[in-house]
């Protein structure tokens, strides 16, 4: 667990057994860091986050999929779909051990290969669906933007985990080296915070701005205008959305967004508070753990 507030670290506890630098699996709090990360390979590599999906690789890039897709009406997909979720693919978020999420991350060489085989259901950019299908879409949708492979792997940590000192921080790939921006980001708490602190400040870190403006204004941008949609922002949760948000109903502000992972662990970001909550215990019966009751705990406990 760590609690920052104005910019300080006022507590950071560990579990017996592990140490402050112990790196800790995130789930899909990594797909947040995803999306960071293709907000400042946009601004790097001039890629129009507007653009379709087909059009966001160099030829030399492409991965074989592609020609499938421009095939069929999946063509329309945009990058900027991908980020939101909302990309219409009939794919599927089951978590079962025969479930399309096992068979993706544990099954497959390439996971984007298998989320793209899926057919389209819904017009792209109409229906909001969480997918962890779709992140790693996106992740593949990042490697082609690269020279090589070599610059690929080494971009998480020289563009993002290095410039804040997150030295715990690693992106694992898949057996054909895509990040698995779905799942796969591991970090020490302190790091996760990190993270946190990053995103709350906008990109900004002490004098460099390590992310281009605008991200925590794009994380916090509703999917969909209604509906579930509202409660999701680009891979970040919008839980204080007072129609939609997983917190409402809590005393939790409507501007928290956050990194959510799969066994409730969790790095919130409240603006108007200052303040980064994390916590990455694992709970697996999940009556046992109210996220939303913890952060509003927490914040009760700050200065207002």
């Amino acid at each position: 667990m760590a609690i920052i507030h104005k910019g300080r670290l006022l507590a950071l506890r560990t579990a017996p057994g592990f140490s402050a630098n112990t790196p800790l699996h995130g789930w899909s709090m990594t797909k947040t860091v995803n999306g960071m990360l293709l907000h400042k390979l946009a601004a790097d590599t001039r890629l129009d986050l507007d653009s379709n999906v087909v059009n966001a690789f160099p030829k030399a890039r492409e991965p074989a999929w592609v020609g499938a897709w421009r095939g069929d009406e999946r063509k329309h997909i945009k990058v900027t779909d991908l980020l939101y979720m909302r990309d219409g693919l009939a794919s599927t978020e089951d978590y079962e051990p025969w479930g399309s999420v096992p068979k993706m991350l544990w099954g497959q060489a390439s996971a984007p290969a298998f989320a793209a085989a899926a057919a389209l259901q819904a017009a792209p950019g109409a229906r909001w669906r969480y997918l962890s299908a779709t992140a790693n879409l996106l992740s593949s949708v990042a490697r082609g933007r690269f020279a090589s492979d070599a610059d690929y792997w080494a971009y998480p940590a020289k563009a993002l985990f290095e410039p804040i000192g997150a030295t715990s921080a690693a992106m694992e790939t898949d057996a054909d080296g895509n990040w698995v921006g779905s799942s796969y980001l591991w970090a020490s708490a302190g790091d996760w915070g990190r993270l946190g602190l990053l995103m709350l400040n906008d990109g900004r870190w002490g004098d460099a701005q390590v992310l281009p403006p605008g991200w925590l204004q794009r994380a916090a941008m509703p999917a969909t205008p209604q509906g579930e949609g509202l409660g999701y922002g680009a891979h970040t949760w919008r839980i204080g959305d007072p129609l939609a948000g997983s917190c409402r109903g809590h005393d939790v502000p409507a501007d928290t967004v956050a990194m959510m992972g799969h066994w409730g662990q969790i790095v919130a970001m409240v603006p108007s508070r200052e303040a980064v909550i994390v916590r990455l215990g694992w709970t697996f019966k999940r009556k046992q753990f109210d996220s939303c009751a913890f952060v509003a705990s927490v914040l009760r406990t700050l200065p207002s």
